[in-house]
């Protein structure tokens, strides 16, 4: 599986849109957008891509919740792709609502739906078990202090995810986090559990 954190529009407030690719580009794998940016600049970067000959550069568009900096290019890429949109409610463009614990190919490894509401009702993480790799969307990973509210869905989400075995977190906001994910995510819930 490749990873592409795709360059967005400098002028706007974007989320980071990730190209998934097969290793080798075969022509079973398939090609997906994790969230479509705030606008369609990042077609452009997608073209750039090599993404297999005799292949639509997307297939797929999974969007992680239905906010504007996710969202902006799901229609664009709809229209020169012919994607199909996912998400986890419906709203305009989706194309198929996606279930808890549903699973799919993206690439060439194949990702589960974790339902994480907390950032919003309709967030969603996909996790692929054997590379230990999850797109964590605006879920809030790291929290260092007991000030601020957190409500008990958002508790529940981080206890899904401390479950897992992560090697790598792609976020929908920042760097990727490779060191010590499921020590940031057992240090959150530990900080939360203490605010009950």
């Amino acid at each position: 599986m490749k990873v592409i954190n795709l360059p967005t529009n400098e002028e706007t407030y974007n989320c980071n849109p990730y190209l998934i690719l097969g290793s080798w580009n075969k022509l079973e794998d398939i090609n997906a957008l994790i969230d479509a940016g705030a606008d369609n600049y990042l077609v452009k970067e997608i073209e750039k891509q090599s993404t297999g000959v005799g292949k639509k550069p997307v297939d797929k568009v999974i969007i992680t919740h239905n906010h504007f900096d996710h969202t902006g290019a799901v229609q664009m890429l709809k229209e020169k792709y012919g994607a199909e949109i996912l998400a986890f409610i419906k709203f305009p463009g989706v194309d198929r609502v996606l279930k808890e614990g549903e699973s799919f190919l993206l690439g060439d490894k194949r990702f589960e739906v974790i339902h994480t509401p907390g950032h919003s009702s309709d967030s969603i993480c996909l996790y692929c078990a054997d590379e230990g790799v999850l797109f964590s969307g605006d879920m809030t990973i790291r929290v260092y202090a007991q000030d601020g509210s957190y409500s008990d869905e958002y508790i529940k989400s981080i206890e899904k995810l401390s479950k897992l075995k992560i090697n790598v977190i792609y976020p929908g906001h920042g760097e990727p986090i490779t060191e010590n994910p499921e020590l940031i995510i057992s240090n959150t819930l530990k900080i939360l559990n203490k605010k009950i």
